[in-house]
């Protein structure tokens, strides 16, 4: 069974829902439009109980900051909801039940955060301090450093504002995550390469930060070393044309929010190919179980965002220490 035989499945109604959704994205309208966010974060900052957000067809719905009753089990917080195209128009092979799921673009979701924190401010210091170094010292950052300062920029960089580096903190078994703690590393270091080469022109570069697992000590550490956490969705607030925006492999679709919100000066994130686009389900079998595996993914590709790309020059960053995998670097031309 393929994807285009799921496609006859569809009951009339549900398939004149998803033609909708894809004829409104072909014309060019916006998933995440800045006017929505901005009167979400503006909600959000008043304190309401109750959230309104509009979706693809401009209805809004309302959703509670407190998590239902339905959710306690599951659920400790909210959190905001983004779908990808991708996700928006998802069709699953196999179960006609699973195959679109008429979504919202922005909505308001309720999930567990954890409640536990083992770390201490002294402990994030002195980890930090040592995984920063053998970062300095390693080949991916003087990589990253070199074309940095080779780059031409259009415009002046005077902030980097970058998603889903993750929690610093220590979870309950004692564990750190070293690829964080790189990648908040690496924001200090783009931060100096780009003041020092004068493509800030001649300011101190702005440093943002924003992940919804940032507990407290996370953000009293990330002040203490000038990286500025920010609330969801205050992050994709700041970028403007003068903002380097940093991410690595997030759980949010980054690219497609910043191909609609607003082009940036320069990006360092997951290499654009268009690869997504052409992968297909796959039948797999596990245990003797068959199920099929789908081509999601939490920031994929789109048409948008390789059409923005297309304007940008590309270098792929080469990274022996696998601490970012996949990664490039894009400036505005």
């Amino acid at each position: 069974m393929t994807e285009q035989l799921a496609f006859t499945l569809l009951d009339e109604k549900t398939l004149r829902r998803l033609e909708h959704v894809v004829r409104l994205y072909n014309a060019g309208k916006p998933l995440f439009p800045r006017a929505l966010l901005e009167d979400l974060d503006r909600q959000i900052e008043e304190g309401r109980e109750e959230i309104r957000i509009k979706d693809f067809d401009d209805v809004v719905s309302t959703y509670s900051r407190s998590v239902p009753a339905v959710c306690l089990d599951l659920a400790t917080t909210y959190c905001i909801g983004y779908s990808s195209i991708q996700l928006l128009t998802y069709v699953h092979p196999s179960c006609a039940m699973m195959m679109f799921a008429d979504k919202p673009p922005v909505s308001i979701l309720y999930t567990r955060h954890p409640e536990f924190s083992e770390g201490t401010i002294e402990g994030l210091d002195s980890t930090f301090a040592s995984v920063r170094e053998h970062w300095r010292e390693s080949e991916t950052c003087h990589e990253l450093e070199s074309h940095l300062t080779a780059s031409q920029f259009s415009l002046p960089i005077r902030k980097i504002v970058a998603f889903g580096l993750g929690t610093l903190d220590q979870s309950h078994n004692g564990r750190i995550s070293t690829r964080s703690y790189v990648q908040h590393a690496a924001v200090e270091t783009m931060a100096t390469v780009l003041a020092r080469s004068g493509v800030s022109g001649g300011q101190t570069v702005d440093c943002y930060v924003q992940d919804p697992w940032y507990n407290e000590n996370d953000v009293r550490f990330l002040q203490s070393i000038g990286l500025q956490p920010l609330n969801d969705p205050k992050g994709f607030l700041e970028i403007d044309e003068h903002t380097l925006v940093f991410s690595v492999c997030p759980n949010v679709p980054v690219k497609q929010i910043v191909a609609d919100l607003q082009w940036p000066g320069a990006m360092v994130w997951n290499s654009v190919c268009g690869e997504e686009e052409k992968k297909q389900w796959k039948r797999r079998l596990r245990n003797g179980e068959e199920f099929w595996m789908g081509p999601l993914a939490t920031d994929p590709d789109s048409d948008r965002v390789c059409e923005m790309v297309t304007h940008y020059q590309k270098v792929a960053l080469h990274d022996p220490e696998d601490y970012f995998g996949d990664l490039s670097l894009y400036t505005r031309v």
